[in-house]
């Protein structure tokens, strides 16, 4: 939770919302506006099927890019199917069905 100024009663907490968002990739442009909302610090589930129509190289760069970006903010990047990208910012990680490790007892 955040403070908040001006708005809100003075100390008063607000929680801060993320959102999850789908947005397909028509265009190797759209990666732009999936980075900034990933910044924004929302999540975004992207379908690479209508670029796919078009360009499979496009896909391939733009997933790239995307990875890198993902990388970059130490976000996460994960396919959901054959069709869909899931990315994430620094505040979320991807559960991928691997075990966690038994916490240690003294």
């Amino acid at each position: 939770m955040e403070k908040t100024a001006g708005h809100a009663e003075a100390g008063k907490e607000r929680t801060v919302v993320a959102y999850v968002k789908a947005i397909p990739l028509r265009a190797y442009e759209d990666v732009d506006v999936i980075k900034s909302e990933v910044k924004a610090g929302n999540i975004v589930i992207s379908n690479v099927s209508p670029l796919a129509k078009q360009s499979i190289e496009d896909v391939k760069r733009a997933i790239n890019e995307l990875n890198e970006y993902a990388t970059m903010v130490e976000g996460d990047i994960a396919r959901l199917g054959e069709e869909r990208v899931i990315l994430t910012p620094k505040t979320v990680k991807i559960w991928r069905g691997q075990k966690a490790e038994p916490s240690k007892q003294a």
